[in-house]
């Protein structure tokens, strides 16, 4: 795994305007939670390879090292509501 950027995102935005490879996750949500997604696409119109419902106030690491999620467009984070936190670790 080469040496990632990480990007921490609250609200909707790109993560990467082009191509990357994504190798982990860390999602926390505060007192109500909230759902989340990353999407191949430079903004909310594209695939999501990524989505979950984070629990309120938890924190979830999902490593993808192993087999690096790969997004040919770009990578944007859709976070609907006001209470998930991504951090993005990427190439």
């Amino acid at each position: 795994m080469p040496n990632p950027t990480t990007s921490i995102d609250t609200s909707d935005g790109a993560v990467k305007s082009g191509p990357g490879t994504v190798y982990w996750l860390i999602v926390s949500a505060a007192a109500t939670g909230g759902a989340y997604q990353l999407n191949n696409s430079t903004d909310d119109s594209g695939t999501d390879l990524v989505s979950g419902v984070a629990p309120a106030n938890s924190m979830t690491f999902l490593d993808f090292t192993g087999a690096p999620l790969e997004f040919n467009t770009g990578i944007y984070a859709d976070i609907p509501g006001t209470n998930v936190t991504i951090t993005t670790a990427y190439a």
